[in-house]
């Protein structure tokens, strides 16, 4: 996880950094994970749920040592502040679609889900091609992140009153978390018009 406030900005694709670091290759392997999760859950294999919550907790490791190797070999890139947050989102976006058609969670939340993320994306596409600037995770995303896998998890257990528990407290944290990219993304947009030409 890479929890920097601010966001830097990068010129051109040199600017992004080294691709090819431990920290970029767990986070893409975080997003890959999401495929033999998709291909248990749904098939008839024994003790599917217990190798669909082992699967997702190989995906929270990733998430744990992508940030902590990143700082500890000097990897913090451009590269690693858009593939952490796009694996996230590939990551529980493919987990809550898998867990709507088994009936475990609702279709309105994944669309609720989905369509933050997509106007983050959005945000951040933009920012990046007209800003030159790659916005990062913030705190509250990661931990918004990780109230959803605990969700996912009750309801793939079936432990549904503390899976309703975490569902109404990721709704509060997908809000408020995407008012706070809002609000970062009105700070970047309104600060490259005042900054003057030389």
């Amino acid at each position: 996880m890479r929890h920097e406030n601010y966001p830097d900005t990068a010129s051109g694709a040199s600017g992004l950094g080294r691709f090819f670091t431990i920290s970029n290759l767990l986070s893409i392997s975080r997003a890959v994970l999401a495929v033999p999760f998709a291909i248990v859950m749904l098939s008839d294999i024994p003790d599917k749920t217990l190798w669909g919550i082992l699967i997702l907790a190989a995906a929270a490791l990733t998430d744990k040592l992508d940030g902590v190797l990143a700082r500890k070999h000097n990897e913090i890139t451009e590269w690693g502040k858009i593939l952490d947050p796009l694996a996230d989102k590939i990551g529980i976006g493919v987990v809550a679609v898998v867990l709507v058609m088994l009936g475990l969670i609702p279709l309105w939340f994944v669309l609720v889900l989905l369509g933050r993320d997509v106007l983050i994306l959005t945000g951040g596409l933009y920012l990046k091609k007209h800003k030159s600037v790659v916005p990062q995770s913030n705190l509250l995303g990661k931990w918004t992140i990780g109230v959803l896998a605990l969700m996912m998890g009750c309801a793939m257990l079936e432990w549904s009153i503390a899976a309703d528990m975490f569902l109404w407290m990721s709704v509060a944290m997908l809000v408020a978390s995407l008012g706070m990219y809002g609000l970062r993304f009105l700070e970047i947009v309104k600060a490259s018009r005042v900054i003057p030409s030389k």
